[in-house]
């Protein structure tokens, strides 16, 4: 960059509804669409509804050694729904978002911001769905059925019996 040329911008709208790529080396999410101011304590989780746990159950991502991310669960599935969590002395900041895809050693594509988890459960439901249908793969033409006919067959006859 020249020294007179304009600083480009360097953030990132996470909160613009979409497909967000997270970098993903050796299966280990490094990047997290919640602020990570120092005194934040960081979180991921993947998370379902259940009644039994007050509405939704959730299982931590394991924090990576070194602390620069979070490992991938083998668990996690296309359409699980994702809780990124910022926990601050302010306020307690969530993005959740919806598993897309992963792309080993280099991405984790992750669709949200979704305001509330049910959106985002709701979504990929709706989405699982369009996944899950495929069309009849084109067969063989039909062979030609012969018609029954019942003509020139003796009647069967019915028996009866009385009480």
């Amino acid at each position: 960059m020249e020294p007179d040329e304009p600083p480009r911008a360097t953030t990132y709208d996470w909160n613009r509804r979409g497909r967000h790529r997270l970098r993903a080396p050796a299966a280990i999410v490094i990047d997290l669409p919640v602020p990570a101011a120092s005194d934040a304590h960081l979180w991921v989780a993947t998370i379902w509804p259940d009644d039994r746990a007050g509405g939704w159950a959730r299982a931590l991502w394991e924090p990576e050694p070194s602390r620069r991310g979070w490992r991938l669960p083998m668990e996690l599935a296309a359409g699980d729904v994702i809780e990124f969590g910022a926990d601050t002395p302010a306020r307690p900041v969530r993005w959740f978002g919806i598993m897309d895809s992963y792309e080993p050693d280099r991405w984790a594509t992750i669709q949200g911001p979704y305001p509330t988890p049910t959106d985002a459960w709701h979504d990929a439901q709706r989405l699982l769905a369009l996944e899950r249908f495929l069309p009849a793969l084109p067969t063989e033409p039909p062979e030609e059925s012969m018609p029954c006919d019942r003509t020139g067959r003796q009647p069967r006859h019915r028996h009866h019996r009385r009480p």
